[in-house]
């Protein structure tokens, strides 16, 4: 037995070396880092409650940039269902053969992302529950986000707050889509375990996932982003090494490029085919199917394709995940301050409030990369692993 699964261990290494698999795509960390700045965007409205109520008569076209921005401000929360495609790509391709092989034990795996995702979630929970508490003193109410109540704490420890039907966002709300991600883990392992890692299962499980999406859109959501992530690393896969690779990565590109063109085009002038929000199941079959999928497959055909991807654009990837947690806590630091100050929403619709946000969440974002998670994670792992790692 233990000389079988050294072999498949090898045959994986092997195989990865004929295929000269690259360590990283530089792109699609790029595209996970815009992603997650391009929620920020569409939370910029939350500063029109710092008060405890919402404004009354506060419109859209009042916040900074709209002219140029709009499209993020009506839809930028669909920015979510590309953060699931990219994740579940991402797993296939690093995790989904040494799984099947048994090469990766459920407890590795489990500590693997247990040690990424952890440390910053329970930190930037524990702030918010203080904020929060603050704010329900001082305005009776809490900030955004109600459902703040021992039971939601505790599933927020866990990071199972959304694992059930119509479950509502809580204290760092954003965490909704962390939480699907663990629950996206849970079923991936077990799929692959079984055998069932293929293009064709992962498009039936994404299908599965489409008719959740009149029970619970958080759920949906996630399972069809990320198992179209799978199906897109399949095609690459196994299209990355053909001779006309090169080509359809150009044409890939350009149609995407028209794709995004035409969405924001099409927001931009408020076409009614995108009205109603996360409720436009039109709309979510077409980016969740087909344009977010294609823009993944795009990016990672022309850059195995040799295309040249700057290094730096990385450093977005890197701090994605502490620009995403963090947003939020900083907003509600700011909204307590604000009152402090005698400010007033509209005190925060200048672009230059917003680009010195974006600049003070950067900066967080790239101290608690280095000196708050991966430390965490280096020393989480040196502890709970108890084996060391295989070769692969």
């Amino acid at each position: 037995m233990q000389h079988s699964k050294r072999k498949n261990v090898q045959d994986i290494v092997q195989t990865a070396a004929v295929q000269k698999e690259p360590g990283r795509l530089t792109s699609l960390d790029a595209l996970r880092g815009v992603a997650a700045l391009s929620i920020v965007v569409w939370h910029w409205q939350h500063f029109f409650a710092i008060r405890g109520p919402w404004q009354s008569g506060w419109t859209a076209d009042s916040q900074p940039l709209f002219w140029l921005l709009k499209p993020l401000y009506v839809q930028g929360w669909a920015a979510v269902d590309l953060f699931f495609v990219l994740s579940g790509f991402v797993f296939f391709w690093l995790y989904r053969d040494t799984i099947k092989s048994g090469a990766m034990a459920g407890w590795r795996f489990a500590v693997l992302r247990f040690s990424r995702l952890y440390p910053l979630h329970l930190a930037m929970l524990i702030v918010v529950a203080l904020l929060q508490y603050i704010f329900l003193r001082e305005h009776g109410q809490f900030f955004i986000y109600e459902a703040n109540d021992s039971a939601r704490f505790i599933a927020q420890l866990f990071m199972v707050q959304n694992w059930w039907l119509g479950a509502p966002q809580s204290f760092d709300g954003p965490t909704w889509s962390v939480s699907i991600e663990i629950l996206l883990y849970v079923i991936f392992f077990v799929i692959c375990r079984a055998g069932l890692q293929r293009g064709v299962h992962c498009f039936l499980l994404a299908t599965m996932g489409y008719l959740l999406l009149t029970r619970d859109e958080h759920i949906a959501r996630g399972v069809i982003g990320f198992f179209m992530g799978g199906v897109v690393f399949a095609l690459w896969h196994r299209f990355r090494s053909h001779r006309h690779a090169a080509s359809a990565a150009r044409v890939l590109i350009w149609s995407v490029l028209a794709g995004w063109f035409c969405l924001y085009a099409l927001l931009y002038v408020d076409n009614p085919w995108l009205a109603h929000g996360e409720g436009n199941y039109l709309f979510l079959t077409l980016f969740d199917f087909g344009l977010c999928p294609l823009t993944v497959l795009a990016l990672a055909l022309r850059e195995t394709a040799g295309r040249r991807t700057y290094a730096w654009l990385g450093f977005l990837g890197d701090i994605s995940y502490s620009t995403y947690l963090i947003h939020f806590p900083l907003q509600l630091a700011l909204a307590l301050l604000a009152v402090r100050l005698g400010l007033v929403p509209l005190d925060f619709m200048h672009a230059w409030v917003m680009l010195a946000f974006f600049a003070v969440l950067i900066g967080l974002g790239t101290l608690s990369y280095t000196y708050v998670e991966r430390p965490a994670q280096s020393w989480l792992r040196s502890r709970l692993v108890l084996r060391p790692a295989h070769a692969t």
